[in-house]
């Protein structure tokens, strides 16, 4: 049983080191928020650098692209929530607003889930699932709160998935 074990294991170590590496077969352009510098997907790794180095930068690019849209995503709801309140418009709009930012952070989390899958495992993938949201409110609507309170919960453990080694 042991050694039947050990065969399957061995196994599946060996077809996943022989699998082809995933290379882009088109050469695809992103402009980088805020900076407006276009990056170039596919790209070959500076001269020096190891390939496991360039991998492990293209991996924490893509949790720090995640963390960054995280952040963009509660900035524009908050924008969004003060906004519609000074204006005396969010209680007419209340349940079209929460319901379109409920599922644009839900959204945003099962995209994050699937990053971590691939880059950090299930590990990384649990570790951003199953952080545990605060009970804590700020003066403001219950619904956005707990929205708010979601978003801030998954940011921070993104970060600190992002910041491991």
């Amino acid at each position: 049983m042991a050694n039947k074990l050990l065969g399957i294991f061995l196994c599946l170590i060996l077809s996943a080191c022989s699998a082809p590496p995933m290379v882009p077969t088109t050469e695809e352009r992103t402009v980088r928020q805020g900076s407006g510098e276009v990056e170039k997907k596919g790209e070959l790794p500076p001269a020096g650098t190891t390939e496991a180095q360039a991998a492990a930068t293209r991996l924490g690019s893509r949790c720090t692209m995640q963390l960054k849209h995280g952040y963009a995503l509660r900035e524009r709801i908050d924008n969004e929530y003060w906004q519609s309140r000074r204006a005396g418009t969010f209680r007419d709009q209340r349940d079209e607003f929460t319901a379109r930012w409920d599922k644009e952070a839900g959204e945003w989390a099962a995209e994050t889930r699937a990053v971590l899958l691939q880059i950090g495992g299930p590990t990384a993938k649990s570790r951003f699932q199953n952080a545990q949201t605060p009970i804590g409110m700020v003066s403001g609507d219950v619904q956005w709160n707990n929205i708010r309170n979601f978003l801030r919960t998954r940011l921070a453990a993104l970060d600190s998935i992002c910041k491991a080694p």
